[in-house]
């Protein structure tokens, strides 16, 4: 059957807003919910097999300035297909990521193929968050000095994937969320990784029993301050620590990591966001 889908543009966010309302609109079950940058501003685009009611809308927006660029019917597509289509190699520093439907196009010689595919669980290198946490694998993991690396919030492992690749060879992968440690398990095999990676669900701090001597954590400002001392306790004498998930003005989780006695080492801050790379003394 050929049914219209609805499809709405929404403008003009901040980088912040944008993925924040993408998480709404999840929420509120709309069909597909992407994000765009337009010069120096974002969009929101959505699509639904029934109409999408302004009045809806401004309910989920109560809190933003927004505008509706566009509101229309159109014909129905594959839109899983066109969503691969549009879902481009991404390259990070040496990193070249790309989605299942190019796995046989060659990767450029000089990258580090990932193979992730956009789906349930957060990572595929477009977020800010996740750019800088893979430019600070490659710039601060030494394979010499770091044998055991912990990924705490994986998401969809693509961080995990990346340490094993630059040649960890043990790398714990560990995430609350079960769909979550699926994905990672998936992407994990997926990218030939699995003897060098172990996914978990992790539900009372599991990850703080061992030590680890590079440990990233890619999630959210609260549990990062929470947290703090459990993940201390599984850093290494002489580790390194990076951190990010938190905007660039928040400066609860630095403030918080320095007072334990980390030093910070560097900080990345692009596009409003921050991630910052931390060195244990103890």
């Amino acid at each position: 059957m050929n049914e219209n889908i609805h499809h709405c543009i929404l403008g003009n966010f901040s980088l912040k807003d944008a993925f924040d309302l993408m998480d709404i609109f999840f929420e509120a079950e709309y069909l597909s919910v992407s994000t765009v940058e337009e010069h120096d501003h974002w969009l929101i685009e959505i699509l639904d097999n029934k109409s999408i009611e302004n009045e809806r809308i401004s309910v989920l927006l109560k809190n933003y300035r927004y505008s509706i660029l566009k509101c229309e019917k159109i014909p129905s597509v594959d839109w899983l297909k066109k969503c691969f289509e549009n879902f481009k190699p991404i390259i990070v520093g040496d990193f070249y990521i790309f989605g299942n439907h190019l796995r046989n196009t060659p990767i450029p010689v000089d990258k580090i193929g990932i193979e992730i595919t956009a789906a349930t669980a957060f990572g595929t290198g477009e977020h800010p968050t996740t750019n800088r946490c893979l430019m600070a694998c490659q710039t601060f993991f030494d394979a010499r000095r770091h044998k055991a690396s912990l990924d705490l919030g994986s998401g969809s492992g693509i961080l995990s994937i990346a340490l094993a690749k630059l040649g960890c060879r043990h790398v714990t992968a560990c995430d609350n969320d079960p769909e979550a440690v699926r994905v990672t398990r998936n992407n994990v095999i997926t990218n030939k990784v699995s003897h060098r990676v172990e996914v978990f669900r992790n539900e009372l701090h599991e990850f703080s029993r061992k030590n680890y001597d590079f440990v990233i954590a890619n999630i959210l400002s609260e549990p990062l301050v929470t947290m703090a001392q459990h993940v201390l306790n599984c850093l290494a004498p002489n580790g390194l620590l990076v951190l990010s998930g938190f905007t660039s003005h928040d400066k609860s989780v630095i403030n918080k990591y320095l007072s334990l006695g980390l030093r910070l080492k560097y900080i990345y801050n692009y596009h409003e966001w921050t991630t910052a790379v931390f060195e244990s003394q103890f």
